[in-house]
């Protein structure tokens, strides 16, 4: 009932797909609900910047994934086939008598999911503000160590993405990824990845 009252608009795409997010969809609420997006910053040259993966049912516990940036260089990739929905503002911000309880369930939906994103943001420029290629990727290996409690996990990233969440050169980056490993601060096999325990930094 609410999605005939919302009216959204429908995109599906398939794996390696894009589109982009712009004039009449850019302060829409985009909800991922099947399949994996990759959401970039795309600069004037065309370079782009990963933001975030969204996934279905991801995102701090909902049900849906949420993405609300209004800027016309934001494009959407996806990572396999997906459906999503863009949703207008006004039905879940102007109440309907029949449909509160929903929109109120939707609101509280996306404020959990806003602070996952307001998370993954912080943890994104802590990256970044790194001056190394070491220490951004360092920086971000220690984020998943610590989430999972452990010092082997696997990275939501290929190579690419990977790079590209680090705003670096991927050559320059397997390269740096290489000479962790000969150091014997890192081990990896594709996108599993061990950090060596020290005395300093182990997990229980």
């Amino acid at each position: 009932m609410f999605i005939q009252y919302a009216k959204p608009y429908y995109l599906s795409l398939n794996r390696g797909e894009t589109a982009r997010v712009e004039n009449k969809f850019s302060h829409m609420t985009g909800l991922v609900f099947s399949g994996t997006a990759y959401l970039y910053s795309v600069d004037y040259n065309g370079n782009k910047s990963l933001l975030k993966t969204i996934r279905s049912g991801e995102s701090s516990g909902t049900l849906y994934a949420m993405f609300d940036y209004y800027n016309t260089l934001v494009e959407i990739m996806a990572g396999e086939d997906c459906e999503i929905l863009f949703i207008p503002p006004e039905p879940m911000f102007i109440t309907e008598d029949s449909l509160a309880s929903i929109q109120q369930k939707i609101l509280v939906n996306m404020l959990a999911s806003q602070r996952q994103v307001f998370l993954q943001i912080s943890e994104h420029l802590a990256c970044l503000s790194k001056r190394s290629i070491k220490g951004k990727f360092m920086h971000l290996l220690q984020i998943y160590c610590r989430r999972e409690r452990s010092c082997e996990v696997d990275l939501p990233f290929s190579r690419d993405e990977l790079a590209n969440y680090l705003a670096v050169d991927r050559a320059s980056l397997s390269r740096a990824l290489g000479e962790l490993k000969k150091a014997g601060i890192i081990e990896f096999k594709k996108s599993h990845f061990k950090l060596i325990e020290t005395a300093e930094y182990h997990f229980d």
